[in-house]
């Protein structure tokens, strides 16, 4: 399958293009901010140094989250966008499930593991893991709660750092966060479909109503 791939869930912005065989191009910067309007002219580079255009793709595929907010939907409208324009169907994975794909890949002797996300909140995105399987939901947790279990996991997660401020030491592993050329090899096991992938908010976005 030809996948055009994208990722804006956390601190990096990314797209790729994958041809059936393997990664053939991928751009990815760091970014907190500025999504919306980096994100396509990435996809056209991306394609463009793949030499391939819109009609040679055959899926899309983007994450779903967690992560912020904003880059959460703008990743999910750009990718609707292009599945609608270009009559294509969408794969959606979480970046939760993404990492530990990955870090299974990699190291597939790992078995108790738990991805620790950056919510730039006082808890964290949670998900433990055994060689690869999920044991549990995704959810947000504290530290105190992380404590309660941190000497029978090894940890990974862009959010590994502030949780060590918080409870000390804890066994890492230092796989990097996934990009668009992760979720892209990812999402080529998965069956497409038409429907539009669901948001991963694993808690409600923190608002001020402004009051005149």
């Amino acid at each position: 399958m030809k996948i055009l791939a994208i990722d804006s869930t956390h601190g990096t912005c990314s797209a790729a293009y994958f041809n059936g065989d393997r990664v053939v191009s991928e751009i990815a910067e760091e970014m907190e901010r500025g999504q919306a309007e980096r994100l396509i002219p990435m996809v056209q580079d991306v394609l463009k140094q793949a030499a391939v255009g819109f009609k040679e793709i055959e899926a899309v595929a983007v994450t779903t989250g967690p992560g912020s907010f904003t880059g959460v939907r703008v990743g999910l409208a750009a990718a609707d966008g292009i599945a609608l324009a270009a009559g294509l169907p969408m794969i959606g994975v979480s970046v939760l499930e993404t990492l530990a794909w990955k870090i299974h890949r990699h190291t597939p002797e790992l078995e108790n593991l738990c991805l620790v996300l950056e919510t730039k909140r006082d808890d964290f995105y949670v998900q433990r893991y055994c060689r690869g399987v999920p044991l549990e939901d995704p959810a947000a947790k504290t530290a105190e709660e992380i404590k309660m279990f941190c000497s029978e996991y090894v940890f990974a997660g862009n959010g590994v750092g502030r949780l060590i401020e918080q409870i000390g030491d804890v066994n890492v592993c230092t796989a990097a966060m996934p990009t668009a050329a992760d979720v892209a090899l990812l999402a080529a096991d998965r069956k497409p479909c038409k429907e539009f992938p669901e948001a991963m908010y694993l808690r409600e976005a923190e608002v001020t109503v402004c009051q005149k």
